[in-house]
């Protein structure tokens, strides 16, 4: 059978024993984020909605459902122009699901350096972890996605694949100079450079290599380098720059040790249950919320829990089941959700997630409500609204919270 590699890391390519195909991919965004989206779920089945809010997220399409439809057709005719059978089937639907065919023999680079990266962490050996760590280097050629960089789905994989690379990439680079191979470090060094040309550890680390090899005008260069990026300060001179990296090491102990007080004065993790805040408070994280939702397309819901007397009652007892609402919303709900009172008898609530898993979560509310010995003379009722991204909930001229008497 044709081996086909797929290369994510630094461009975009497929390929069928070694030959660059389906170069008619380019000229359909939309057909090259379908196909670049289900591998990198690794075979793993897409619901049809979570594809199409993937592909076309807050863009305006008429119909999604039949857009998605013929980008899947203009794909599979570009593979039957081409005749490249071994991809007839590489897309599979089912049931409303679309994935990457699983059984299809494909080389992907991005899972490689996982695996890859698994291994270096398995591995007791000095030796063989560090020739596992510099396949890593080697096969990571940049960026994951260059040209989707800011596509959500593609964003988060970037920077979390750039940081496993760049630890690989460090640990090789202290091998290199306890041992003193300096060609090998300037080799890795310029290479790490064109991944990340601000990153000033790497032009430090490169003109001592180069001055150590006696080679003051590479060093030279690369100095200008790092100062036309704006990565060096504008003091770094030949000759200099071995007292300039011991200030900067200096400088990342000291950050790290900064960071370790920073997280020693935080609090520790919510160990279980839903934030119970003011209601100013609630708005920030509210705020906050939709900004996530719409970078990343999270679905957020808001919802109001409302406690309804069925016959009037006195207010002490109103607020003392208000209290009661109030423990079942931070025991029931997740550390993820945050509820806030916003009225007498109303709270607030925000939560991310499935709409179904929350349904559950507010059933069982109500239901351990209405298990408490006061519940018969209260209804506690609930009402939800998903705001889309970019679109604001409607609103009165004033709308504020009823303020407690």
């Amino acid at each position: 059978m044709a081996k086909v590699e797929i290369r994510m890391l630094g461009d975009f390519e497929i390929r069928v024993d070694g030959q660059p195909v389906l170069a008619a991919l380019a000229q359909s965004r939309k057909a090259t984020s379908l196909v670049q989206y289900l591998v990198l779920q690794r075979g793993e089945r897409v619901p049809h909605a979570t594809l199409t809010n993937a592909l076309w997220g807050g863009e305006r399409s008429a119909n999604p459902d039949m857009a998605l439809r013929a980008i899947l057709h203009r794909f599979r005719t570009m593979i039957a122009q081409e005749h490249l059978t071994v991809l007839e089937d590489c897309i599979l639907t089912s049931r409303g699901c679309y994935q990457w065919n699983p059984d299809l023999p494909c080389e992907v680079d991005v899972f490689t350096m996982e695996d890859l990266v698994m291994q270096a962490g398995q591995e007791k050996d000095p030796g063989k972890r560090l020739a596992i760590e510099e396949r890593i280097v080697e096969v990571y050629r940049g960026r994951l996605l260059p040209l989707s960089a800011d596509e959500p789905w593609v964003e988060s994989s970037a920077v979390r694949l750039h940081v496993l690379y760049r630890a690989a990439m460090i640990h090789v680079l202290e091998h290199y100079k306890k041992n003193g191979e300096n060609e090998r470090l300037v080799t890795l060094c310029r290479s790490a450079i064109e991944k990340n040309p601000r990153a000033e550890r790497l032009y430090l680390e490169l003109v001592v290599a180069l001055e150590t090899l006696g080679r003051p005008e590479e060093a030279r260069q690369v100095l200008q380098q790092g100062l036309s990026v704006g990565c060096l300060h504008h003091a770094a001179e030949p000759g200099r720059v071995g007292a300039m990296w011991r200030q900067a090491r200096q400088a990342d102990r000291n950050m790290e040790n900064d960071m370790n007080r920073l997280m020693a004065a935080l609090p520790p993790q919510n160990a279980g249950g839903a934030m119970i805040c003011s209601f100013e408070t609630f708005g920030q994280i509210y705020r906050m919320q939709r900004g996530i939702q719409a970078q990343y397309h999270v679905p957020v819901f808001l919802l109001l829990v409302t406690v309804v007397p069925v016959q009037a009652q006195d207010d002490a007892e109103t607020e003392r089941m208000m209290q009661v609402l109030q423990e079942l919303l931070r025991s029931c709900l997740r550390s993820c959700d945050v509820a806030a009172r916003y009225s007498d008898t109303q709270y607030a609530v925000l939560v991310c997630g499935a709409p179904g898993q929350n349904a559950a979560l507010l059933e069982r509310i109500k239901q351990a409500f209405y298990g408490t010995p006061t519940h018969q003379r209260y209804l506690l009722n609930y009402n939800a609204y998903s705001p889309k991204p970019g679109q604001e909930p409607p609103r009165r001229r004033r709308s504020y919270p009823r303020k407690k008497v």
